[in-house]
């Protein structure tokens, strides 16, 4: 199978190019594909200087988000021909074998798409293993203080290593790998959304055309736990008021959210921006 592998970046040159140089040298990588996001630290020039006839490095004209920028990866990806595409954050590792034991997988099963288990740079899996893709009533708690300090466990499901793919409500978007076919099929992701909340879309836009997707469960891979993502928006308000954004045109889109309930979840996140707000202003006063 022919496989490509897409790295976004937005001001994250370092991390982003060891990545792209570390699976560069993997044989069963034929394409990497560097998308730079209209970053303004320069990286693109600095990127570009590894362009190589396996290293693919371009801009996508603006800072359009993880949707945008990734379409613009996959669209060089299928324009060459490849028939499995790798979506990879800057800041994951992720070694050869593990990538090899997630094709030999799309091989042998019927799967859409697939990922490894996430594991933090200490080396412990992260939790939930599996996430469930979280709807209306879980999205309204999670606006709440006491429910994030209670019930955020609830929505995990075990990883079970008995089987060798394990199938998921939803993928990480940090990492994860789908077929060509079926990511042309559904669209690509939703370029409406600027960050948080593609792999669900993604997963009800499978799941929409009776696709599967699953964990590899013998596959791994590390991640800095969204330090790019950190590194842009310092503030926590910042970066919820994104989630939101996401969360609530997930929920009017592809749900069908309206009415009462669409405007009590909207009202919900507005107190809950305010809390963070609040947070993020008690640790300013503090510094």
């Amino acid at each position: 199978m022919r496989t490509g592998f897409v790295i976004l970046n937005y001001d994250s040159w370092e991390m982003t190019g060891r990545l792209a140089q570390k699976v560069a040298s993997y044989d069963n990588i034929e394409l990497v594909v560097v998308v730079d996001n209209a970053s303004k630290d320069g990286s693109f020039d600095r990127l570009k200087k590894m362009s190589s006839e396996k290293v693919c490095v371009v801009q996508s004209g603006k800072n359009g988000g993880y949707s945008f920028g990734n379409d613009h990866g996959a669209e060089i990806c299928r324009q060459v021909g490849m028939e499995i595409i790798f979506f990879a954050n800057p800041d994951v590792r992720v070694e050869e074998a593990d990538i090899q034991k997630i094709l030999d997988r799309f091989g042998d099963t019927d799967y859409a798409a697939l990922s490894g288990v996430e594991f933090r740079r200490a080396g412990e899996m992260a939790w939930p293993p599996l996430r469930k893709r979280m709807g209306y009533w879980d999205d309204y708690r999670e606006c709440f203080f006491l429910w994030r300090r209670s019930g955020r466990k609830k929505l995990g499901i075990g990883l079970d290593g008995s089987v060798q793919v394990q199938e998921a409500e939803v993928l990480r978007g940090s990492f994860f790998a789908i077929r060509m076919e079926d990511f042309v099929k559904i669209g690509g992701f939703d370029e409406k959304v600027f960050l948080y909340c593609e792999e669900r879309i993604l997963a009800k836009k499978l799941e929409d055309r009776g696709r599967k997707i699953g964990i590899v469960t013998d596959a791994g891979y590390i991640h800095t736990h969204s330090a790019s993502i950190q590194n842009k928006y310092k503030k926590t308000g910042e970066q919820i008021r994104m989630l939101y954004t996401a969360r609530s045109y997930y929920h009017k889109k592809y749900n069908g959210l309206k009415g009462i309930k669409y405007w009590s979840l909207l009202g919900a996140m507005k107190i809950s921006i305010l809390e963070y707000d609040i947070r993020d202003l008690i640790r300013m006063i503090k510094k």
